[in-house]
């Protein structure tokens, strides 16, 4: 009797292991096959799509300079609708990834083939990193070796595959390369980065640094090579640059904040020129921050006090205002850096409406 209660007892407990493996494996390949088929069927969507009927500036019947094209908040706008194989079988071991949405977006800059976007976000202190090709997120919180956590990552630029981020509370730059290796750069040199721009024309990173009221130029070991402008309000001087931006000669722009205007320089720091004066007519500046040349060489600066960008001449001549406080397509909060990419793609750090938003510079 004894032997036939094991003997039942074991083919009562070895089927019901047949039974949990089968539903494992009947579950597993329904997840397997359930995965293969939204791959199959898999559409990604862009977050750059245009709404019907389009959005533009200046608005009928002048003909239209600008489109808005879309916004970005975060991780969630570049995941495919269906997921992968490795997504979906990590998400139902793990659970789903946690999205990671922008908190105060400061400063966004794409590299040269337009393809990527790095978002530098001071309230989430990390660097959003944006993949337009496969529609791919990911971010950045530290660099160096040992890594060093971002505090407050304020600017960023490419030099081809190369990204440069300042971050203001660190004092210093890093140096991201695309194999993923990294380094700090510039800690000596720099008391409070704010703007960062890549000139490729000379090769040289300029950086403004709020703090000295000065431009230093760095090579691309990160070594100091230039340092122009001091406290004041003669031309060459500063009162807290906020942004700088590199143009055509090449020419180098720097939102001039607390001078309310903007200063044109060459590559060496000389005088080209200024524009603009604090006030509240079309053409001045409140708080004057993100610059930006567009492909023909004109000026675009986000004003953080008007929630507005305006598009000028390189002489100061006001060719188009866009937008207002709100939080609509065209409205901001707190705006801060902007930048114009290689297809005519005008990106703006929408800072306190947690978003970039992107538009279209229309031909003319």
């Amino acid at each position: 009797m004894t032997q036939m209660i094991s003997a039942q007892s074991g083919t009562r407990e070895a089927g019901g292991r047949n039974n949990r493996s089968a539903a494992i494996a009947a579950g597993c390949g329904l997840l397997f096959a359930t995965t293969a088929w939204t791959i199959g069927c898999s559409q990604v969507v862009h977050p750059l799509a245009p709404p019907d009927p389009p959005i533009v500036w200046p608005t009928p019947p002048d003909q239209p300079r600008v489109r808005f094209l879309g916004q970005i908040r975060g991780s969630t706008d570049f995941r495919p609708r269906d997921k992968s194989v490795g997504e979906s079988w990590n998400e139902f071991l793990y659970g789903p990834k946690p999205a990671s949405m922008f908190v105060t977006p400061h400063a966004v800059a794409v590299d040269p083939d337009g393809q990527r976007a790095a978002v530098a976000d001071t309230g989430g202190a990390c660097v959003h990193m944006l993949d337009w090709a496969g529609l791919r997120y990911d971010r950045k919180d530290a660099a160096g070796a040992p890594p060093q956590r971002f505090q407050c990552p304020i600017a960023v630029a490419w030099a081809g595959d190369t990204l440069w981020v300042a971050d203001a509370k660190l004092h210093a730059l890093a140096i991201i390369e695309p194999s993923g290796t990294s380094r700090w750069v510039g800690g000596d040199a720099l008391k409070r980065p704010a703007g960062l721009a890549y000139c490729p024309e000379n090769d040289l990173f300029y950086v403004a640094d709020t703090g000295t009221h000065e431009i230093l130029a760095f090579d691309r070991r990160g070594t100091p090579v230039l340092q122009f402008g001091s406290r004041g309000s003669g031309p060459g001087q500063f009162n807290t640059p906020s942004h700088v931006a590199c143009g055509p000669g090449p020419t180098i722009a720097v939102a001039d904040s607390l001078n309310f205007r903007v200063q044109r320089l060459g590559p060496d720091g000389a005088p080209l020129g200024t524009f603009g004066q604090k006030g509240d007519a079309p053409g001045d500046f409140a708080l004057p921050k993100g610059i930006a040349f567009d492909p023909d060489g004109h000026l675009w600066v986000v004003d953080a006090h008007f929630e507005n960008v305006q598009a000028f001449t390189p002489q100061g001549q006001l060719l188009l205002v866009i937008g207002h406080e709100g939080r609509e397509p065209g409205e901001f909060c707190l705006p801060a850096g902007l930048c114009i990419d290689a297809k005519r793609r005008l990106w703006i750090a929408d800072s306190y409406n947690r978003r970039v938003q992107v538009f279209e510079l229309m031909p003319s």
